[in-house]
């Protein structure tokens, strides 16, 4: 590797990965569960306890305070070869609100002087008219410092599969973060075969349309998602402003002022009337924002960061939100366990009622594959399989399957699959025709009695399987892109 401090180990512990799995592309809600857990541990202990524990990746490393008040984690998997890159979300301090409030906007590539020795050079998209919001830029600098040697040190280990998750200020990092990574890539600094993967979760806007449409392009193929809670208005900020010069170089208001020259004298006058009197209020809001949120903030900013230089700011204000959006839309029932609050201002976005929704999230019964969809099994359909995981809410698997968890074996020559629904046996034929998985309506099934509703929940969701996909020792069903079973090779 090049460019990121080669076998710097900064005391991080992971164990060789002899078997690294590839990392899937897809909204895996499983995959962005776990990572809520691990998000939540930066929590003081009483929000921890409140959050289940992380069981498929075990902690390896906090970084110190840098920046911004800004920290990350590091999380891995040496049995998957899969290491997450967690970053801390905003918290109390007034520093770390400081990084959202320092709103302006920048250009996507350049440099930043971060002290009087130090400068980031940064290149986020290729459109010079992409900007990002120069607060959480700040943040990136300093947080890409520390991570750059850490993916050095795991890749070393064996581990090539690292997943990007953020939560609130985190997820608008986690942005700017990916798009550096991918650009490290493209330039030959950091290894090709490293595959990322981000989850921005409750994540404000990070730039404007130029530099949403070179993310969504470069992580496309379902590579990155935007989480929302739908009753959440941290998403819904910065405050926007579009301006008719946010728009394409062609566009039908580039030459209105010629074309309004063009008219008759009275016309004239009341067209210019009218299109002054829609543009100028915008573009002096747009000013008013750049001049407060960026040359005001920015002299408190100097403060805390001793010799940092503000940049030249792009004259922007017109914040979008970005990538490929996975809505958790708030229902009657989500509002009774979270209700609005004027005096609670963030309870509809912490942690728990994202995890609440996501639990909850409907599966379609008929999706059907697209873009995002996880790429062809990599291994056959063969041999016996337990159930890990099972998507839904009340779906933890030791307490559904307390002596026994359901399995599949499958006999693919013979084209049958038998198992157990963790109660009963069945046997049943096997329908497979690439990457498509169907399970039948009518089988052979013991028929014993059996306590709770674990065996009907399996059965049920069994139904929905349309697809499935096998890397290494972990076989995955899936309704369209989405994750909802998932088994271990024994």
């Amino acid at each position: 590797m090049q460019a990121i401090g080669l076998g710097v180990l900064l005391g991080l512990s992971v164990t060789t990965v002899s078997i690294a799995q590839s990392l899937q592309p897809g909204f895996d809600k499983a995959e962005y569960m776990e990572l809520l857990k691990v998000s939540a541990r930066f929590g003081d202990s009483a929000y921890v306890a409140t959050f289940p524990i992380p069981m498929r990746y075990q902690f390896a490393y906090r970084s110190p305070v840098v920046g911004l008040d800004n920290v990350w984690d590091l999380w891995t998997s040496a049995s998957t070869g899969t290491a997450v890159i967690s970053l801390r979300g905003t918290t109390a301090n007034s520093v770390s609100w400081l990084g959202n409030f320092y709103a302006a906007m920048v250009p996507a590539q350049g440099e930043l002087q971060l002290s009087k020795t130090e400068v980031f050079p940064y290149h986020l998209a290729d459109n010079p008219r992409a900007a990002v919001h120069v607060g959480w830029l700040v943040s990136t600098a300093f947080l890409a410092k520390d991570i750059l040697p850490k993916i050095d040190s795991c890749y070393r280990k064996g581990i090539k599969n690292m997943l990007i998750m953020g939560h609130s200020q985190g997820g608008a990092i986690g942005y700017l973060l990916t798009a550096h990574l991918y650009n490290l890539q493209k330039q030959g600094k950091l290894p090709a075969d490293i595959r990322f993967k981000t989850y921005c979760s409750a994540g404000p806007k990070p730039g404007n349309l130029y530099f949403a449409y070179e993310y969504e392009a470069m992580t496309q193929g379902g590579w990155a998602y935007n989480v929302v809670n739908a009753a959440d208005w941290v998403p819904e900020v910065p405050f926007s402003i579009q301006t008719v010069n946010d728009m394409n170089v062609t566009n039908p208001f580039a030459g209105a002022d010629a074309t309004i020259k063009k008219q008759p004298f009275f016309k004239r006058l009341v067209l210019r009337y009218v299109y002054n009197g829609l543009s100028k209020p915008a573009i002096k809001a747009q000013e008013n924002y750049q001049k407060y949120l960026g040359n005001v903030a920015s002299r408190t900013v100097k403060k805390n960061l001793k010799g940092y230089v503000a940049p030249e700011y792009y004259n922007s204000n017109h914040y979008v939100r970005t990538g490929a959006t996975v809505v958790l839309l708030a229902d009657s029932a989500y509002y009774r366990r979270f209700p609005d609050s004027r005096e609670k201002i963030f309870a509809h976005h912490f942690h728990m009622p994202y995890l609440y929704l996501v639990s909850n999230l409907e599966l379609p019964r008929n999706a059907t594959t697209s873009s995002t969809t996880p790429a062809p099994p990599t291994a056959p359909l063969t041999g016996t399989w337990e159930l890990d995981y099972l998507a839904g809410p009340g779906t933890d698997v030791a307490s559904l399957y307390p002596d026994k968890k359901p399995s599949l074996t499958f006999d693919a020559d013979n084209k049958r699959v038998a198992g157990t629904s963790g109660c009963n046996s069945f046997n049943a034929p096997l329908t497979l025709t690439g990457g498509d998985f169907r399970f039948p309506e009518a089988f052979a099934m013991t028929r014993m009695a059996c306590p709770g509703n674990g065996e009907q929940t399996f059965l049920n969701t069994m139904k929905r399987i349309n697809r499935y996909s096998v890397n290494g020792n972990t076989l995955t069903l899936l309704t369209g892109d989405i994750a909802v079973m998932r088994f271990m090779r024994k």
